[in-house]
């Protein structure tokens, strides 16, 4: 090879090495600028969980405090409705006792309100009030609090909890059982 080859291939070698470094020099750049990228991610991470954090517990109880009006709103006025219907019957039985004599009015207008209050017993019976579920909430967290973690199952369609039955015969009618609770 002769000189002017050699220095034609050594520049040349020279140029590509100092394209190569720039390149390397750019990525280098980019490379960093992405790590203080990601660093402030990082640091803004915990902020960024405590505020979901936040806003899902907002919204649950939204939701829940929501949910209980709902539940509450209609109950009122299914009880409304009932109460309006039990006056309109016994309107209806103010007009028809005029033309009935006293003992069939007071076994029809009996009949009626015996029905209004088996309706009403029996929805203050089987719809649980606000201050049962809030106790019964209460409970719950009580128990998952002190780690009394129950092994509940449904048994034929009926809900079951896990009990030590040799270890019965607790409380004043010896009608309580010591749980085994779960690990």
């Amino acid at each position: 090879m002769s000189d002017d080859s050699t220095k034609q291939h050594l520049f040349a070698l020279m140029a590509h090495a100092e394209e190569q470094q720039k390149n390397i020099d750019q990525t280098l750049d980019i490379i960093n600028k992405q790590q203080a990228q990601i660093e402030s991610l990082h640091k803004q991470l915990p902020n960024l969980a405590q505020q979901l954090f936040t806003d899902s517990l907002k919204d649950a109880r939204t939701s829940i405090e929501s949910d209980l009006n709902n539940h509450a709103t209609k109950a009122a006025q299914d009880l409304r409705k009932a109460s309006n219907n039990a006056i309109g019957a016994a309107d209806a039985i103010k007009e028809e006792s005029k033309s009935l004599s006293w003992k069939h009015a007071f076994i029809t207008v009996g009949a009626i309100l015996g029905t209004c209050v088996l309706v009403i017993l029996g929805a203050s019976l089987f719809i649980p009030s606000l201050d049962d579920i809030a106790e019964r909430t209460t409970t719950v967290e009580m128990l998952n609090n002190a780690g009394g973690v129950l092994d509940l199952k449904k048994c034929d369609g009926e809900l079951c909890v896990r009990i030590m039955t040799k270890n019965c015969r607790n409380g004043k009618y010896n009608d309580y059982c010591i749980l085994d609770l779960k690990d």
